[in-house]
């Protein structure tokens, strides 16, 4: 259960109550000439532990993101790019308070700085904004493979398998060419799924006489494999791989006729 978050955000948050207390319980006891030396040495320490537990939820957050179905990947990756936010504001707010910064007073005395900064980030808010729609409204998933069309355009602008759907924008994958899309650009396309060419995760139960390679060069191309369980005769692997469902099943069905039938099999898609 490596990928649990609990544990590292539960830590952030402990250590944020402490480094907010430190300096209220160390003060009355620190000469005034050393009090920013104190602050200096808090925020550097703050800074270097918080943003390792922020790259740590991410990557525990990115292994529960790849073992899950195309239709729940997109879910929950965009619900671990919202904690990441969360947690990297309240590193900055910790920051903050160690020097004693008003946020307040910065929100109200700075509107004419505010109302520059909004004109700026636009374009930037346009694509959250659209994010959120396409998570709500799910026009396409992570693993299959689309065309986006949009009416400036008289031909198709982007092609390729959805790699990932993030807060700004969203990453197709064609050929080994990785395609970056504007999400607001996303939602003014017309978009052509095809689930015929989606990425499917599958389960294979294999004699430990098969190893892994094998099974990867008889099936490839695949996305990925990975052994997740080790039996007392045999071992299960999963595999994701993509491609059309007819090509899947014949590869498929070729690699487990070569196997007796004692030796291993193929459990339905997942």
């Amino acid at each position: 259960m490596r990928n649990r978050l609990w544990p590292p955000v539960l830590l952030f948050a402990v250590l944020a109550f402490v480094v907010l207390a430190l300096p209220h319980l160390l003060l009355p006891a620190v000469p005034q000439s050393s009090v920013e030396l104190m602050r200096v040495g808090l925020t550097a320490a703050w800074a270097i532990v918080a943003f390792s537990i922020v790259g740590s939820v991410r990557t525990r957050g990115m292994g529960l993101v790849r073992a899950m179905p195309g239709e729940r990947r997109t879910v929950v990756h965009f619900g671990l790019q919202i904690l990441v936010g969360v947690l990297v504001i309240a590193a900055f707010v910790v920051v903050a308070d160690l020097w004693q910064v008003s946020l307040t007073g910065i929100a109200l005395g700075g509107a004419v700085t505010g109302v520059v900064i909004g004109l700026a980030a636009q374009s930037m808010l346009g694509n959250v904004i659209a994010g959120g729609m396409l998570l709500s409204l799910r026009p396409m998933r992570v693993g299959e493979w689309v065309s986006l069309r949009s009416w400036m355009s008289g031909g198709i602008d982007a092609t390729g398998r959805v790699e990932e759907i993030n807060f700004f924008y969203t990453v197709l994958r064609e050929n080994g060419v990785r395609r970056v899309v504007p999400n607001s650009s996303v939602v003014v396309s017309t978009i052509a799924a095809d689930e015929m060419q989606a990425a499917y995760t599958q389960t294979l139960v294999l004699p430990f006489s098969v190893p892994p390679e094998s099974v990867a060069s008889a099936l490839a191309p695949l996305r990925r494999r990975e052994v997740v369980e080790v039996r007392q005769d045999s071992y299960v692997l999963r595999i994701e791989w993509e491609g059309d469902r007819q090509s899947r099943a014949e590869r498929l069905e070729k690699l487990v006729t070569g196997l007796a039938p004692a030796q291993g099999g193929a459990e339905q898609e997942t």
